[in-house]
């Protein structure tokens, strides 16, 4: 089974942003079982605990509430256990495009025939996110499972180590202003003032 297959989770414990908690843990299961080469390595109904890690309620003006979750491992035959991840870190309500639109132009609507309406808005609460038992959410396995002599073997990927070195450009970037010249050159009018200034000269007449 490869890294990032998607597994289908069923909730047991409600979780709601009303009432959630940063740290507070909820129960859920696995849907259906996870076969491997014809071996059954986790059993629909294999108990998964998820933890909320971030919560925010529902707030006004129409801000809905929304949390961040994470998974324990998940455990397969043979005493190993399967790290998960949500296939969303953040869960909340779902609005799509044409639901915004709809509700704007209600608003608009209602602003114009019913007074006072968008002081109404100002103050009005968005909903909180309320996952009843039995929906279903999806997780992701953060590791590759092999069969080995009829016994899975779990293989995690190790996390990526960011160094700490300075990057170094080797490209001078341009500049955003043109500098000035070192030596500044005396502009030099033509025709210079004195040749416009003085008249030219007639030419002489030879004697007759």
């Amino acid at each position: 089974m490869p890294l990032d297959t998607s597994l289908v989770l069923v909730l047991d414990d409600e979780v709601n942003t009303g009432t959630a908690s940063e740290g507070q843990s909820f129960r859920a299961h696995l849907k259906d079982a996870i076969v491997l080469a014809g071996q059954t390595i986790a059993a629909a109904g294999t108990p998964v605990v998820g933890r909320v890690t971030f919560v925010s309620r529902a707030a006004a003006p129409d801000h809905d509430g929304y949390l961040s979750v994470r998974f324990d491992s998940l455990p397969v035959a043979g005493g190993g256990s399967l790290p998960l991840r949500p296939l969303s870190s953040t869960w909340s309500i779902r609005v799509t495009a044409g639901q915004e639109n709809t509700s704007a132009v209600e608003d608009q609507i209602k602003d114009i025939f019913i007074p006072y309406h968008f002081l109404y808005r100002q103050f009005r609460k968005g909903s909180n996110l309320d996952l009843k038992p039995g929906t279903t959410v999806h997780a992701v396995t953060m590791g590759t499972v092999r069969m080995v002599a009829g016994t899975p073997q779990i293989e995690v990927t190790a996390p990526i180590q960011l160094g700490t070195a300075v990057p170094y450009a080797g490209v001078t970037p341009i500049p955003f202003f043109t500098p000035e010249p070192l030596v500044k050159a005396t502009p030099k009018p033509s025709p210079s003032p004195a040749s416009a200034a003085t008249p030219a000269t007639p030419a002489a007449t030879p004697p007759g």
